[in-house]
């Protein structure tokens, strides 16, 4: 069979950071917060919505009430693009194959990732602005933690199968999405939680390339 689409997670995969919510909570200074914040979640004391909104405060009040999407903007710019990605996205279209992100992550950050490597669509969790461009407390949990709901939207949109969908990531997040496509693919060093649903592993984006026309080979014999 096939693979008609990639989806890529973005944090730790398509950038070296593993997550750009604490990546922000770093360079803001509100990291230890940050870390209580999602141990309530994590515990079940809180839900995601709850978890965007006490974040987004932080960082509002990192910066005295007001955080414009200008700095955030400025911040996220330093996170550099895995060098090997664009090659595998050219690759990827050269062969047909339609290419996705899906990301817990920040969307300022996602949104500009789409456009320098041309995904054909993309979801990530929203940050809200005012008309003058000031953070909101909150967003719009349009992926939320577990990616399978977004990756289903997904292939519902571009009319593709799940069993011809290849996941590829580096978490414990991504666990549910890779549990529900074809070629579920775990990436870098990071990805032990993954063991028991990733079908493969990379450990460079690079190495796509072989494995995809391998599992293409494979499955005309």
């Amino acid at each position: 069979m096939k693979v008609k689409l990639a989806i890529f997670d973005v944090d730790g995969v398509l950038v070296p950071v593993r997550s750009s919510w604490n990546y922000i909570h770093e360079r803001l200074g509100v990291a230890d917060e940050a870390e209580r914040v999602k141990e309530m979640f994590v515990s079940g004391g809180i839900d995601y919505v709850k978890w965007l909104e006490l974040d987004t405060r932080l960082w509002i009040n990192a910066r005295g009430g007001k955080l414009h999407k200008r700095e955030l903007l400025e911040i996220l710019s330093d996170i550099e693009i895995n060098k090997e990605a664009p090659q595998v996205f050219r690759w990827l279209r050269k062969r047909g194959v339609r290419v996705a992100m899906v990301s817990g992550g920040v969307d300022l950050l996602v949104s500009r990732i789409a456009e320098t490597l041309g995904a054909d669509i993309w979801l990530a969790n929203k940050l809200s602005f005012d008309k003058k461009g000031y953070l909101v407390p909150g967003g719009l949990p349009l992926v939320g933690v577990w990616k399978d709901r977004a990756v289903k939207l997904i292939v519902n949109e571009l009319g593709i199968s799940l069993s011809e969908t290849a996941f590829i990531g580096d978490s414990e997040w991504d666990a549910p999405a890779m549990a529900i496509v074809g070629y579920p693919i775990s990436y870098g060093p990071h990805s032990e939680a993954l063991k028991g649903v990733a079908k493969y592993h990379v450990n460079r984006l690079v190495e796509l390339i072989d494995l995809i026309e391998n599992i293409e080979r494979e499955s005309t014999h």
